[in-house]
Formats: C-alpha cells, structure tokens, sequence
C-alpha cells in the first residue's frame, strides 16, 4: 500500500490528500537530511486501569487524549510523529528547523501537563522525556518514525525513568535552553545500549518564553554599533521635534546585534527630559492566533496585567476601549464581522498611541516582525501614517522579512530601514575582550573571532559553549584555553538558527547551498548545476537572501565563483546531509575537478580531501554499499593525489599540512606495501621537523607493516641515515647500538647497487665518523655509480667528516669544497643547509673564519622558510662561529633572537635549544654580566635533552673557568678520544677542554694531549701551544700562539693570550 511521503501514513487507493497529516499525494518524495533537533517522549500513567472499563469509553478518552495532545504539540511548532497506544512521541525542528526546537518542546511538554489536568484532573498523568541531538529526517515507511537517531532512543530512555508528572530534559536540552527554565539538580539515569549513564535534569518551571541571550556573569558589551545607535538618536530627535511618527526598521542576521543596539537606545532615552514612554512587543514564532501577540504584550505592560490575571480584571481596565480586548485574546467583538472589528481595533490603537504620545514622547519597539502575520503589518503601517503625535516606533527584523512583504519600510516619507552588517575583526577582538573583562590567550581570539566572523550572538555562544565544556576556564585572574578536540563543533545555538533561515529556501536553492558546502567555503556554480542532477537554482535568490556573494574574479578559468557568506552557514549546511550523499557529492566534485583541471598540481590538494571524503572508511559502507569497484577507484585516486599534496606540502616546507595529508592517505590505502612506504614519507616529514620520537615510531610501523625485503631495507636505510645527520632530534640520545644494528640490518637487506645500500653507508660515516674513511669511499663510489646529486652530495659530506674525525683537516676541506660546487644543484633547502653545516666546522679548523662567517650568513637565509627548529640552526650556527672566534659581543646582538628561536623550537627535541643559551650565558659572563648569564644557565638546564654531555661541555667549562670555579672541571672536559665522534662542536670542546687541564696544572695529559693537536696553520694549533706554554712555563711557546692568533684574525684569542705573557712576566702578586 501506498504511504505519505510526509508522515508515513497508510494512503487510500484514489486519495489525493493523506487523510492523517492534509500533505498532497503528488508532494515530492521527502529527502533524507540530518537535524539538529529536540525529541519528545509522553506516557500516560494510570491508563492501564482504564482498561477495566468499556472499551468504547477507553477509546473515546484516549481519543480526547490524543487530540489535546496534538493540539499542545503542534500549538508549540512541533511534529506529531506517532501514538502508540497510550504514548505519543513528537519532534522539534524536524522535518523543518526551528532556531528555537529546545525551548518549544519543554514549553509543550508544560502545556501537556497542564493540559491533561484539565481534562482529567488526577485520574492520569503524564511521563515525559525531552532530548536534542543529531537525528537523521527522511521518510517513513508505514507506520514508522520519520526520525531516527540517538537522540530518539535516549529521550524514549527519560521518559521510562521519569516519575509520574515530571519532565525529564536531557543534558543537550538544558544546555540549549540556558536561562529561559528552571531545572532540578543534575541527576543521571542507566539508559539500555548506552556505555554510561545519561545526564539529565527535572524541569521546574518556565523563566521566560525565550532564552535571554549572553553568557552567565559576562559582563554586556556594545562595540562598533555607534554609527548606528546616533541615527537611531537622529530619528528619535525628528519624531520629538516635528510632531509625528518615525518608523524604523533595524534589519540583519540573526544574532548581528539588533537587540543590543536597542538596549543600548533604550538606556539613552532614559537619560532624556522629559523622559519618554517605552513599550515593546516580540512576535512570536510560533501558535496559534498569535496576529497581534507583541501588542497584547505592549498592552498588558501599559495596564499592568499579569499573566494571572482574570479574563474580568482585564476587561475592567479596559474600560473605554473593550475592542482592544482582541489582542489579548477575549471575546469582545461580539456580533461585529471579522472586518468591522479588525477596523475597529486599528482605530482603537491608532487612538491609543496617540493619546499617550500627547502626554510625553513614546517609542514603541516591535520585536522580530519577519515572523509577523499581514493584519499586524498593516496595524503598524497605519500607525505610522495616521498617528500624530511624538512617535518613534522601531521594528527588528532578519532579511527574510522581505519575504513575506515586498517593500517593507520603503514607503513613507518618515520610514527608513537600518542594516546592520557584522562586527569588523578589531571591534569582534574589542567585544571579546570586554565581555571577558581581561587579556586573552590568542588562540582564544583565533578561534572566536576567526568562527564567529563578526556576528556577536555567534561570539556569545562560542564562549559560553568553551565555558560549559571546560575548555575555557578562569585562572590566575584570567582565562586559560584548553586544546580544543577534534569534534568541537558550531554551538547547538547557533546551528538552530542557521539551520532555521536554510529551511526558508525553496528546495533548488536549498539543494544548491547544500552541493556548494561540499565544495567548499568558495564554490563555482559549474559543479553545483551538475551535483544537482537537473535542479535548477537561482543563485540571485541566495544573493538576495544574503547566504553567497558573487566574488568579482574567478580563481577556474570560465566559472562564476561564489562565496558562501559565513564559515558557520557552510558548516550548517554539510552537516546537514546525510553522509551517504555527502560522500557521493563530493566523489562527483572530484571527477568534475580533475577533468577541468587536467590532473595540474594547484588541485592537488583539493583533488586529495574530496576523493579522501568520498571513501571515509567510517562511512563507505552507507554510501557505497556493493560498489566495491567505484570504491577501489575513488580510494586509489585519493591515496594519489593525496600523496601528490603532500609532497608539494613538504617542498613548501609545510610540516603539518604534509603530514595531514600523508595520514589521511594512509587512512584510505589498503594494500601493504604502500601502506609501509606510507609510514617511512610520514617518518621522512618528522625527521625534516626534526622531531625524533614520532620519527622513530613511523618508521618502525612502516617495517612492521610490510615483510618485503627491498621496503624494508629502504626504510632501515632511511631510519639510520636521518638519525645519524639530525642526530640532537632526540630527547634521549639512542643508543649507539641500536643505530648501528639499524645500518647493519640495511646493508644485509639491500641490493648491491641501491640507494638503500648508499644511504645506509653514509648513515655509518657521519654516525660512527671515526675509522670510517673507506666507508666514505664506498659511499661515493656508489653514488657516482647510480648518478643521484643528492646521493653525491651527501657521500662528499661523509668523506669530509671521516677526514675530520681522522685528523686530516686539508682533505676534509677539499671534500666540502666539492660538495659546495653542488648546491646550484640540489633543490632541497634542507640538504643544503646540511652542505653549510658540514662546510662551517672544516672552515674554521683550517682558520678560515671570514668564509665560515659568509657561510654561516648563507646557511641563515636558507633555512629562514623552514620549521622553527631550521630556524633555531640559523641563529646557532652564527652564534657557534662567533663562539670559535671570541666574538662575544656579536652573540650579545643575537640575544634576543636567540631566545625567541629557542621558546619557538621547543616542540622539537634539539641539543642546540640549551647549548645556544649557553653560548649566550658565556658572552654575557664574558663582558661582565654574570647576573644574566646565570639566569641564561638555568633555563638551558630547563630545556636541555639528554646524552649530549659533549656538545654543551664548551661553554660549561668556559664559564667555570671565568669564575674560576675548577673543583669539577675536570669532570666536565670528557677524554680527549670523546671528541673524535664530533664535528660541530669538536673545535670548541677540545679547545675549552685544553684550557681546563692547563687551569688544573695537569701536565702529563697535557703532554699526552697537546702534541697531537698542535698541527701548522689550522685553529687547533695556537690552542695547543698555548696549554703547552702554560704548564712548561714557556713563554716562546706563548709568544707564537699569539702570533698564530693573530694571523687568523682571533684577536679576543690573541689579547687573552698576551694577558698570560704578562702575568707570567710580572709574575704573582
């Protein structure tokens, strides 16, 4: 048989009507969609004893029931779902929003109590449950439920569990509904298929008929509304000074700041002499003969009537004016035709309103009139043209009062209408500030005032949402943001609202707002006329109704490029697609794009995230159920473009961005061995971030992963080869063990001829760099052989460290000047900081200071585009130069950068964040500062990582000698053979360590030691001939340190040495 798209009703054979809800046969099948909506559940209690009576009298009051239930239900904007025997369930905002579904249902559920009590007194009661959440809105089959969900389950859940005459509310409806109720204490219930209990409250009593706007104790605030509120002065100031009404209608958004304007007035008028009279009035957005409702609202503040009062109280101060009874509601026309009594009570206002403008000024404000009925409309433009007298009547409302009356506020020579636009970003910040009443962590400011783009409701409502989820809480006087979880989503609030005006469109432009949010915030109206599949939308009706603007350009070449107004409307309108059709739009977007864009690298990206969202592993059984093929295709293509993203991600630079990508890739593969070599580019990305540990785990999934032989050894390649270039990424220093178990599992795994075999034999040179020259060698070899310039570069790096560590210094500098002559070569901006890096030490050992400076220049501006630890490398490597020449006051002018590079790099593991500190602690002790160099070594030792003793020992020592505090010194200079295994900081560390043994008197290491460093013509040289100097008392050996001091331009080295010739000629005080 044949059912109601609307409401699943069975439907007779010829019917054309559905006899159950009135919705047309020939209606368009209803279209799945997501809700945020507010289900309830209504039990009676005691009817089972009604049973014991006849059943034509059970049935007669079950059917008085039924339909007082409805009526209740319905009055209130709500959905009748089903009955089922004695319990009726009923839905708010769905099939339709509404902005207000929380506050409706809990007012219907008051009213159904209250209902029933006047129909049965204390025979029955009522168990009702209320609860909001996402439901899914579609049609029913028969005799189904048009809502499915969660929400529906756990709201059936509170009303099993509430006691007879209560109304439990779960915790989602009385967060919805803040202020508007009064609730019982928090109470939790055990729900059948749900992992812990349900929160929920008891509701008291209604507050309010709406839910006030602001947050708890925030303090109110009005920014960027002063252009606005002067002509609202202006228009009051016209009406007082010549006599006669001004109608002003205050148009926007929701929640752009209508009625904050208008408090604002109204605190001003209230400063005015005389003092003018102020009623207001709010329409309603739902009931039932609600016509004239803010009147009657305006009437019983002017009377004094309460909501308690008699029908008889009400007619009695009526006296005079008993027509004006209508907009309360009483029977007062009599026998008068509908006509003659409408006329008559127009007259009757006009009258009125004129009567108490002859007194003093009046300003009346009519709330919300884009929900207003035409008789209201024209009451109140009569008002405006007939009245006489100083009148200042204001009206708010939303754009879609247009809607329902063309030309609203354009006639008449006294009405104007006010647009208000959103808040500039300053005035949003200013706002935030203010209602918090302090200074503001920034990612605060990021997230409200990047979300809210302007709107002050929407500012409100994200802060009290961070605030009800303990994500934003006071401290220490201010406030503190906590990470915000991946689902922190648009306020229940302000998706109500937003998914309210959408509901308003026609189903085209609906269709069409919804297959541009699957675009994206821009959108080109190409691809939304074929997502709709011969829908034709009028995208000037979006315009008009203020959800897109047409931008002037357009970034596809023959689109016309639209964007969607406001970040939040976008996300409303995806949510509410049910994921099967989000998915299959975005699958049709995918292959409109790629074919437009002829697979070009710019769509990479966005290629990526659509063909990735069409296949969500979570939901591809909903969207593809049996199409295991077009699911392998859209997932390769995903996993593609996805990867392609990110390599162009990382060649940018942009760490988080690639690895984003790469997991979302990894996430959709399922063959193995990609999934493998996925993990070794994610463990790539992190090494370049120089972050060690999630490094080391990457590549260890990615072995586990995959048993094939060439994966694996690439990846044991990839693992050593960056732990031994980045070798401070770690917190912990790993174990030389280990890395060299990695190399050697490599090399065992590895073809003869492979990159993985050359990688694996560099990763040995520059991790071992002792006794590994004919490693180097075979590392070269390999690279000329299999012609990688990047390979080459690297083997070069190898031979010259491995001549370093042995000592041969000129061979060293020869390789890197071989490895330089390659840099025009090498697009990679970290390899060739890398070049630099390994160039600067070999420089400077070979006394070649003003090149390691150019060096160490060029190093900085190539790495300034990097990751913040690229960055922290940049200001060391000049501060480690400087350090080796004695350039003290020139690592003083880096100070601060130093310290901001350092706090930015703390994310990343590095030696460099406390040895730069420490370089700087030793140039302020130096010049006489040692108050601040101490405060440097305190926080050096807070950030310092583990197992790099060596790297910060130069400074240490450097500083204990300074202050002449030798007791532990020896135990800060490592042995001599330590060093080896160092390039970097070898020069520094072995110099310093000289000086120590000189300081402590120890002759016969320095004898061992000495000797063996003093080679001609390199930095070492004077060094040793120093310390040999000093404990021989051999001022010739002095004198020639000097000497070579001053031939490489160490002049701090050099004055430092004649200070020794002097003491040792004055000899002791």
């Amino acid at each position: 048989m044949a059912t109601c798209a609307a409401c699943g009703s069975a439907l007779p054979g010829e019917a054309r009507f559905c006899p159950s809800c009135g919705a047309s046969v020939d209606a368009p099948t209803a279209v799945e969609e997501r809700k945020l909506a507010t289900v309830l559940f209504a039990d009676l209690v005691g009817s089972t004893e009604l049973g014991e009576q006849d059943p034509e009298r059970t049935r007669a009051l079950l059917t008085r029931f039924y339909e007082a239930m409805a009526e209740e239900i319905e009055g209130a904007g709500g959905t009748v779902e089903k009955f089922i025997g004695d319990a009726v369930m009923a839905a708010f905002g769905a099939p339709v929003a509404l902005e207000d579904h929380a506050e409706r249902a809990l007012h219907a559920a008051l009213s159904m109590h209250r209902r029933l009590g006047e129909l049965f007194g204390d025979r029955l009661a009522l168990r009702i449950g209320v609860n909001t959440g996402e439901v899914v809105v579609g049609r029913p089959r028969e005799g189904s439920s048009f809502v499915t969900g969660d929400a529906v389950n756990v709201a059936q859940r509170l009303e099993a569990a509430a006691a007879p005459g209560d109304i439990l509310a779960g915790e989602r409806t009385v967060g919805a509904v803040r202020g508007a109720f009064e609730f019982g204490d928090p109470a939790t219930i055990r729900a059948k298929g749900k992992e812990g209990a349900v929160e929920c409250r008891r509701v008291v009593r209604a507050l309010t008929l709406m839910r006030p706007r602001g947050v708890g104790d925030l303090r109110r605030t009005f920014v960027g509304r002063d252009d606005e509120l002067a002509q609202l002065q202006a228009a009051y100031d016209r009406a007082v000074e010549h006599g006669e009404p001004q109608l002003v209608t205050i148009t926007g958004d929701a929640g752009v700041g209508k009625t904050r304007l208008v408090r604002e007035l109204w605190q001003w008028l209230g400063t005015q002499s005389p003092e003018p009279l102020r009623r207001t009035g709010r329409c309603l957005s739902y009931g039932q003969a609600t016509a004239y409702w803010p009147l009657g609202e305006v009437l019983k503040e002017h009377l004094g009537l309460l909501e308690s009062d008699s029908p008889e109280l009400a007619r009695s101060k009526l006296a005079g004016r008993e027509i004006l009874g209508l907009t309360l509601g009483l029977e007062v026309a009599g026998d008068l035709h509908p006509l003659a009594a409408r006329d008559r009570l127009h007259d009757a206002w006009g009258n009125l309103l004129e009567e108490l403008a002859r007194e003093r000024p009046l300003v009346m404000l009519v709330e919300d009139i884009h929900w207003a009925e035409q008789d209201l409309f024209d009451l109140l433009e009569r008002i405006a043209g007939e009245v006489r007298g100083p009148l200042l009547l204001l009206a708010t409302a939303r754009p879609e009062l247009l809607d329902s009356r063309p030309g609203w506020g354009a006639a008449g020579r006294n009405a104007s209408v006010l647009r208000l636009e959103p808040l500039s970003a300053a005035d949003s910040e200013r706002m935030l500030r203010e209602l918090l009443a302090t200074e503001l962590p920034e990612p605060l400011l990021d997230v409200v005032v990047e979300r809210a783009e302007g709107n002050p409701f929407f500012v409100e409502e994200l802060i009290g949402t961070l605030i009800d989820r303990d994500l934003l809480a006071r401290s220490n006087g201010g406030w503190t943001l906590r990470e915000l979880p991946s689902d922190f989503d648009v306020p229940d609030s302000v998706q109500a609202v937003l998914a309210a005006r959408i509901d308003l469109l026609e189903p085209a432009e609906k269709a069409a707002l919804q297959a541009a949010s699957v675009i994206g915030r821009v959108f080109w109206t190409g691809p939304v006329y074929e997502l709709l599949e011969g829908l034709e939308p009028d995208f000037r009706v979006l315009e008009e109704r203020d959800f897109v603007r047409r931008r002037s350009g357009s970034s596809m070449a023959g689109e016309r490029e639209y964007a969607i107004k406001h970040a939040l409307t976008r996300e409303v309108a995806y949510a509410s697609l049910p994921k099967a059709r989000r998915a299959r739009l975005h699958a049709s977007f995918g292959d409109w794009l790629e074919r437009l864009g002829e697979g070009r690298d710019e769509y990479a990206a966005l290629l990526g995230h659509h063909y990735a969202e069409a296949v969500r592993p979570e939901d591809v059984d909903l969207a593809w159920p049996g199409e295991e093929a077009e699911v392998e295709r859209l997932q390769a293509k995903g996993v593609a473009w996805l990867r392609r993203a990110a390599e162009l991600a990382i060649g940018r630079y942009e760490i988080d961005e690639a690895l984003e990508l790469l997991n979302s890739a990894l996430a959709l593969e399922r063959d193995e061995r990609i999934q493998s070599k996925l993990w070794r580019e994610i463990g790539r990305v992190h090494a370049l971030n120089f972050d060690g540990e999630p490094f080391w785990r990457a590549m260890q999934r990615s072995l586990t992963v995959s048993d094939d032989r060439q994966i694996s050894a690439e990846t044991y390649a990839e693992l050593a080869h960056q732990t031994a270039i980045r070798s401070g990424m770690w917190r912990t220093r790993p174990d030389r063990e280990l890395v060299d178990g990695w190399i050697d599992q490599a090399l065992e795994l590895a073809e003869p001829v492979s990159r993985a075999r050359a990688k694996a034999l560099i990763a040995r040179c520059f991790w071992q760099r002792q006794d590994v020259r004919q490693v180097a060698r075979e590392a070269s070899d390999l690279a000329e052989q299999l012609g990688d310039v990047q390979l080459r570069s690297q083997a070069f790096g190898a031979r010259s460290v491995a001549a370093f560590a042995a000592g041969e210094f000129e061979e060293a500098l020869t390789w890197t000047q071989r490895q330089l002559e390659l840099v025009d070569q090498i697009a990679d901006a970290d390899h060739v900081a890398d070049v630099y890096e390994i160039a600067i030490p070999t420089c400077c050992v070979m006394g070649r200071i003003k090149e390691a400076r150019r060096l160490a220049q060029k190093h900085d501006e190539v790495v300034k585009p990097l990751t913040p630890h690229h960055r922290l490398h940049g200001v060391s490597v000049q501060l480690e130069v400087e350090e080796i020449s004695g350039g003290w006051e020139a690592i003083l002018s880096l100070a601060d950068r130093t310290a901001e590079a350092v706090e930015a790099n703390l994310a990343t593991p590095c030696a460099r964040n406390a040895r730069s500190l420490l370089v700087t602690a030793l140039a302020a002790a130096v010049q006489g500062d040692d108050q601040r160099a101490r405060e440097l070594e305190e926080r050096a030792r807070e950030v310092e990582t583990a197992g790099y003793e060596i790297v910060l020992s130069a400074p240490r020592i450097r500083l204990a000698l300074l202050r002449g505090e030798v007791e532990n010194i020896d135990i800060m200079a490592p042995p001599l053979e330590e060093y080896g295994a160092q390039t970097w900081f070898a020069l520094q560390a072995v110099t310093a360590r000289l000086d120590a043994l000189a300081e402590l008197g120890d002759r016969s290491r320095v004898e061992r030691e000495a000797p063996q460093l003093a080679k001609p013509n390199t930095y070492l040289e004077p060094f040793a001939l120093r310390t040999l100097g000093r404990v021989r008392e051999d001022e010739q050996l002095i004198e020639q340190a000097v000497a070579r001091f001053d031939a490489m331009g160490l002049a701090w080295h050099a004055d430092q040495t004649r200070l020794l010739l002097g003491q040792a000629k004055t000899g002791p005080n």
